[in-house]
Order: C-alpha cells, then sequence, then structure tokens
C-alpha cells in the first residue's frame, strides 16, 4: 500500500510542476495591448507619415500594414506584421520576407513620437497635431 501511495504522489507531483513549467515551453501568444492606444499620424519630412489606426499602419498614405501594440522591459512598441523601413529617405520600405523590427513609443496611451530603427540610427516620426480651427462667430 506505501508503494501505491509513493507512486500516486510522485505522480500528482510531475503534474504539478508540468502545469507550472507549460508556459516557458508551450507557445502561447501574447494578446498584447490594444491598438487604438496609439491612433494618431506621426510625421518625418524624411519619409512621410504613418498613421495608426486600431491596428492597421498606413504608411505614407499608401502601404498598410497590421501591428501589434506590445511592451517589454525598454517599454512599448510597435510590432508590424511585416518589415517596416525607411527607404534611402525617399519613403518606406515594406517586405514581408524579412523578421520585422520594434518601432519604439515615448509612452502609450496616446504617445507623442515613434521611433523607426535604421542602418545609420533612428529615425523620428512626431505626433501631428490637428489643427484647431477658431469657432465661427
Amino acid at each position: 500500500m506505501n508503494r501505491k501511495r509513493w507512486m500516486l504522489g510522485a505522480v500528482a507531483l510531475a503534474v504539478v510542476a508540468a502545469v507550472a513549467l507549460a508556459p516557458n515551453f508551450l507557445p502561447f501568444r501574447d494578446p498584447g495591448l490594444p491598438a487604438g492606444q496609439a491612433d494618431g499620424a506621426y510625421v518625418n519630412y524624411c519619409c512621410g507619415t504613418i498613421e495608426l489606426r486600431d491596428g492597421e499602419m498606413v504608411l505614407g498614405g499608401g502601404q498598410t500594414v497590421g501591428f501589434e501594440l506590445r511592451v517589454d522591459e525598454a517599454g512599448p512598441y510597435l510590432l508590424p506584421d511585416a518589415y517596416v523601413g525607411t527607404w534611402e529617405d525617399r519613403g518606406f520600405e515594406v517586405d514581408g520576407t524579412r523578421t520585422s523590427v520594434k518601432l519604439r513609443l515615448d509612452r502609450i496611451p496616446e504617445p507623442n513620437r515613434i521611433d523607426l530603427p535604421a542602418a545609420r540610427g533612428w529615425y523620428r516620426f512626431e505626433r501631428k497635431v490637428p489643427v484647431k480651427l477658431p469657432e465661427p462667430r
């Protein structure tokens, strides 16, 4: 009877250990943050405008790339569905065959800037503040 209890205890301990360690080995997906927290238009005069709208990034008024809003030890960032970079100071490069890079935000919600990594440093995109027209009299 003691041997049976010992085996049952060992199996129970193994199950508890497997459940506790499972998140480290199984491909769980981090759902990220609500993408709308970064919505807005961001501009850099080298490349154009990045417009963020509920999980979609519109680059220079043309190409659209999905993204997730996440946070790591360095702070908030956007993780595009494809590689997004600058193209020789003339626009954006989107490449689905390359690994996407993190586009860093200064804060969430309502960031003031997006920093896009490049071969020679970073390109900073500043939030474009909408112009408020005076109220008609």
